[in-house]
């Protein structure tokens, strides 16, 4: 998902663009923040940088090639594109010195505006595809996510050793090696999540996917964050799929519960899909795992049922019978017992 901020002090022109059905039908970019002026806007860009970068030439405080220029020299932006009146193109020779992408003139035109999309994430492709080349060969890339797929806490000598060669094809600079290992952990990311794609079933994903290396002024800060980010990960995946060197059978137990999590699941089923005995199932997993069977579907059941409430807003009952509990007084005692609050509770603590 290719991530968008428009910018312009006239907010009925941000609206104007934000209407267009082009974000409905493509579901390559998404509009994440707006800025009513160039200051504001490098504050949200601080805080979230961006794949493209709309905004008005003239603004108060700090001026569209100002922004652009800022954007540039931290990049904040992969893209910039200029909203114009046609008597303002007196800016370009100063635009293009700078590196604007593109320009759209008010109002935008839908079928202007999806043609520029259509060159934006073309852009975007050829350029991701040169820094993964540039420093990292596929097979090393598919190993990380391998590693990291299988719970494989010990890739922290992995990751540094990315993060020394990517700073030294960088000329070791520390922003532009910076923006190519946002780009490689955000490759990874989206490679872990086709491997595992129950991950925003069970976890925001704005928790893992979401890294600003770009922020950082260093190679020791950029180093601690990015490993930081991939334990996480890793301790995720480990968290929901439980694994045992002795039993493989584990992981198959797992999966199927995590992947039946919205349905009525009991040893019976499990065992069916599995072509196992009950008590074979029930005692192995007992075994390696310390938990019974019942206590992990319990456990991935509610952890589902905190991003139901909060994600999706869903009221208690909503969320119980989604994870079909018949008894909803029932399903919030669990729900308490596993969180130690009920579930307007921890609805209410996630909105403060």
């Amino acid at each position: 998902m290719l991530k968008v901020m428009l910018v312009d002090d006239i907010e009925i022109m941000r609206k104007q663009i934000k209407r267009l059905s082009i974000w409905k039908e493509n579901s390559d970019f998404v509009i994440v923040s707006e800025a009513g002026d160039g200051q504001e806007a490098l504050e949200k860009l601080q805080a979230e940088p961006v794949e493209l970068l709309i905004t008005d030439i003239s603004m108060p405080v700090v001026n569209g090639i100002e922004l652009l220029r800022e954007a540039k020299e931290k990049s904040l932006a992969s893209c910039v594109v200029f909203l114009t009146e046609h008597s303002e193109f007196s800016f370009a020779k100063e635009a293009i010195k700078h590196g604007v992408f593109d320009y759209l003139v008010k109002p935008v035109n839908e079928e202007e505006l999806k043609e520029l999309l259509k060159k934006v994430k073309k852009y975007i492709e050829e350029k991701n595809a040169g820094v993964k080349n540039l420093v990292y060969s596929e097979s090393k890339l598919e190993s990380i996510v391998k590693a990291i797929s299988e719970g494989d806490a010990a890739l922290r000598e992995n990751i540094e050793v990315v993060i020394k060669d990517t700073f030294a094809a960088s000329n070791e600079d520390v922003k532009a090696a910076a923006l190519v290992l946002q780009k490689i952990y955000g490759e990874i990311y989206m490679r872990v999540k086709a491997n595992n794609k129950w991950l925003d079933k069970l976890i925001d994903e704005k928790e893992l996917s979401d890294i600003s290396l770009t922020r950082c002024d260093s190679l020791d800060l950029i180093n601690t964050k990015l490993i930081e980010r991939i334990e996480l990960l890793v301790s995720v995946i480990n968290k929901f799929i439980l694994s045992s060197k002795k039993s493989p059978l584990i992981k198959e137990i797992c999966t199927y519960i995590i992947n039946n999590m919205e349905k009525e699941i009991n040893m019976t089923r499990i065992s069916e899909a599995l072509f196992l005995t009950k008590n074979h199932i029930g005692d192995i997993f007992k075994q390696e795992t310390g938990m019974t069977v019942g206590e992990y579907i319990t456990m991935i059941k509610m952890e589902r049922a905190k991003l139901l409430l909060t994600k999706e807003d869903l009221k208690s009952y909503e969320a119980a019978h989604k994870l079909c509990y018949n008894n909803a007084e029932y399903f919030a005692k669990l729900f308490k017992k596993h969180t130690g609050l009920s579930p307007m509770e921890f609805k209410y603590s996630t909105q403060q």
